[in-house]
């Protein structure tokens, strides 16, 4: 009986309605179908909450409504964590949990010059000798074409501005010059929906905004002077000025950073459903866009059970503790209290430590001490000082932040391209950061990113030792991957890549100088595409992807078909 009332109270959660029959008194009875109310024995493969007497009903059902209904998952509330997202049954590792579009769309605050329609980055032509884009013949912002400027998501902004002869003076001032006018397009979008689209825009306007911390930070003293008096003396529309400010909180606390495959375009988007995720820093699900339309889709990269919060991360994995909560904080107005921020070992990893500069001294007395780092005495505390775990050594929070700064733009200043850069500052500063902090960890996957890809540095042109040395890296930032990002993410997918590619083309060398027999070959080879299957199940959800896996595939088989037939 407490499981016939525990399916009921799901249906209730989420949203279906309890079937007529389903209930006599507190007597569990025979299910019934979802359309016709007779007993039935087929549930729904998806939510596993509804069921039906036969196929024809359940396709009926499902064009009636159920596939508005039908997940995996409801959105709950508490005080702690607010609105979350909470599975209704167990989810299997590379399901697909949500498919969303995105409520509203549009560009970043600030950004180079892009097309409002698409929103690719635009170059601009030469037009009687002169450099300049594509305008719309109306309001006169730069667009790709004449088919991006009849696009429908723009309309509604071109005719609020053509309504009041406003006309955008964007001109080409050299390549991927910043504009700072895109910051009043996103907000103005949601502002419109008000007559459009009420039901949506009050849906966005539902969302949390932060709006009472952010107000006299400098970017709102900036959006003061210029969205809102673009919005209310430019465009005349009628909204106040806590109207105007809240919609753009919303997208600063709710909205997706969205790129295309290609890195041609950057925009930030509003997921409703999405935006019900509760964050971890080490979240069980990804995302990733699909389509020009930019659907979300959420994956889970491990099995996550009935009754598990569903989690994503609104931050970077490879930052340490004090620069991700330091970004959450500015950024999202929360302090991430999640098990690997409590942690001050990280999982491990000691990400964010450093080694004690007295433990590791030439002249300590404690050889066995090597190695000794200092770790936070409360993790959750950013003033907090840090001390070492093997001696009495300390210092004060503010060494280790203005240690961690400088050290990063070190890093930053780097050369992208040079691979000799990176290599240097992991050697200059293997006395101080151990080899998985976080800055030595972004240094590392630099150079996996170049050895094998950059002009210069392809995989035929490394030299044996350097191709070893992307084998290591490799394998060094895989162990990282399992215990920060565990499962199918796709930072663990893209290192397979690099991983199987470096190791086949080791095998490849090696059994054509006779340093390995055909069995040895055919064994490292076979190794290697199962590292190559694998990569596959994790990223052959992006559409994109799916050419080169192809690829890589019928090359490694090609070489093991070719190595199985030499003599």
């Amino acid at each position: 009986m407490c499981v016939y009332l525990e399916r009921v109270l799901c249906l209730i959660a989420s949203g279906a309605g309890v079937h007529r029959g389903l209930v006599s008194g507190l007597n569990p009875v025979m299910p019934t179908c979802e359309v016709c109310q007779q007993p039935a024995n087929q549930i729904c493969g998806g939510c596993k909450l509804v069921y039906y007497c036969s196929r024809p009903h359940q396709k009926l059902g499902w064009r009636e409504g159920h596939k508005f209904k039908c997940c995996a998952f409801k959105i709950q509330y508490s005080d702690t964590l607010g609105r979350h997202m909470v599975a209704t049954r167990d989810i299997q590792q590379g399901e697909m949990i949500l498919r969303e579009k995105p409520a509203i769309i549009g560009p970043r605050i600030s950004c180079p010059t892009i097309c409002l329609s698409c929103g690719k980055n635009l170059d601009p032509p030469e037009v009687n000798s002169k450099w300049d884009y594509y305008k719309c013949s109306k309001c006169n912002w730069p667009m790709c074409g004449p088919e991006c400027e009849a696009a429908d998501v723009h309309k509604p902004e071109c005719k609020a501005m053509t309504d009041r002869k406003y006309k955008c003076d964007i001109k080409y001032q050299g390549p991927n010059k910043i504009q700072a006018a895109y910051c009043v397009i996103s907000p103005l979008r949601v502002l419109l929906m008000s007559t459009s689209n009420p039901l949506q825009y009050e849906n966005i306007m539902n969302l949390e905004s932060h709006l009472e911390d952010r107000i006299n930070t400098p970017l709102y003293t900036v959006l003061k002077a210029n969205l809102v008096t673009f919005i209310v003396q430019v465009l005349g529309l009628p909204f106040d000025e806590e109207t105007i400010l809240k919609v753009a909180s919303i997208f600063d606390t709710n909205a997706f950073d969205v790129r295309s495959p290609d890195g041609s375009t950057r925009l930030r988007a509003i997921y409703l459903t999405a935006s019900m995720m509760d964050h971890s820093c080490k979240a069980n699900t990804r995302h990733i866009f699909i389509g020009e339309d930019y659907h979300m889709a959420i994956i889970a990269t491990v099995p996550i059970s009935k009754g598990d919060l569903i989690t994503t991360m609104y931050t970077q994995s490879l930052w340490g503790t004090l620069d991700r909560r330091k970004h959450l904080q500015t950024n999202k107005y929360f302090d991430c209290e999640c098990d690997r921020c409590k942690d001050p070992t990280e999982f491990g990893t000691y990400l964010g430590n450093i080694y004690c500069s007295v433990c590791n001294s030439a002249f300590a007395p404690n050889v066995e001490a090597r190695g000794a780092m200092l770790l936070s005495t409360n993790p959750l505390d950013e003033t907090a000082p840090w001390k070492c775990e093997k001696c009495e050594h300390c210092i004060l929070s503010k060494q280790m932040v203005w240690g961690n700064n400088a050290l990063k733009q070190d890093l930053q200043r780097l050369n992208k391209t040079d691979p000799n850069q990176f290599e240097e500052f992991i050697e200059k500063y293997s006395q101080t950061l151990h080899p998985s902090n976080h800055l030595v960890v972004q240094a590392k996957l630099a150079l996996v990113q170049i050895y094998g890809n950059y002009k210069g540095y392809s995989l035929t042109e490394l030299s044996n030792a350097i191709l070893r040395r992307k084998i290591d890296l490799c394998h060094e930032l895989l162990e990282i991957a399992d215990k920060l990002e565990p499962g199918w993410t796709k930072f663990r997918g893209k290192l397979l890549l690099e991983l199987q590619a470096a190791m086949t083309m080791k095998t490849k060398r090696e059994f054509e100088t006779g340093k390995l027999t055909k069995a040895a070959a055919q064994d490292e080879l076979m190794e290697s595409l199962v590292l190559l299957q694998e990569a596959t199940n994790i990223l052959k959800v992006e559409t994109h992807m799916k050419t080169i896996l192809e690829s890589k595939i019928s090359e490694l088989t090609n070489l093991l078909d070719t190595t199985a037939a030499e003599t």
